[in-house]
C-alpha cells in the first residue's frame, strides 16, 4: 500500500513538474553582445526583448509599437464629441418617444377599463352599490382626464 502510494505521489509531482515551465521566457542582447534569457522582460518592458518558444526554441522578436494616431487640432477632437453627443440625443429623444406612446396607450387602456367599470357599477345590485360608483368615478376622474 505505502509503495503504491509512494508511486502514484511521485508520478503526480514529476507529470506536475513537466507542466510547468509553460510560463513565457524573454530573450535579448546585452551591452557585450550576449543572450540573456530571463522570466521579466529587459527593464519591464516586453517590447525590448524577444518571445521565445520553449518547446520550439524560436524566437519572435518584439512588437513594433503602434504609432501613435495623428492628433487633430482641438477644434477637430470638440467638434467630433459634438457630433457624439448629438447623437445621443437623438437616442435619447427617440426612446422618449416612445415611452410617450407607450404611455398614452397605458392612459387609454386605464380610462377604458374605469368607464367599464363605472358601467358596471350603475348596473350593479349590490348594498354598496354608491361606493362603488364614487369609487369608479374616481377612477374615471384620475385616468381619462
Amino acid at each position: 500500500m505505502k509503495t503504491k502510494l509512494t508511486r502514484l505521489i511521485l508520478a503526480t509531482v514529476a507529470f506536475s513538474a513537466v507542466t510547468l515551465p509553460a510560463a513565457e521566457v524573454y530573450t535579448w542582447k546585452n551591452s557585450k553582445g550576449g543572450t540573456i534569457y530571463s522570466d521579466t522582460p529587459n527593464r519591464l518592458r516586453a517590447d525590448k526583448s524577444g518571445v521565445m518558444n520553449i518547446r520550439t526554441h524560436s524566437v519572435s522578436q518584439p512588437q513594433a509599437p503602434a504609432a501613435p494616431e495623428t492628433a487633430g487640432s482641438l477644434a477637430e477632437e470638440q467638434g467630433k464629441l459634438n457630433d457624439k453627443i448629438v447623437q445621443a440625443n437623438k437616442q435619447i429623444e427617440e426612446q422618449n418617444k416612445k415611452i410617450e406612446e407607450q404611455n398614452r396607450l397605458q392612459k387609454e387602456d386605464n380610462c377604458k377599463a374605469a368607464r367599464l367599470n363605472r358601467q358596471f357599477a350603475d348596473s350593479a345590485r349590490t348594498n354598496n352599490r354608491e361606493a362603488l360608483i364614487q369609487r369608479y368615478e374616481a377612477d374615471v376622474n384620475k385616468y381619462c382626464n
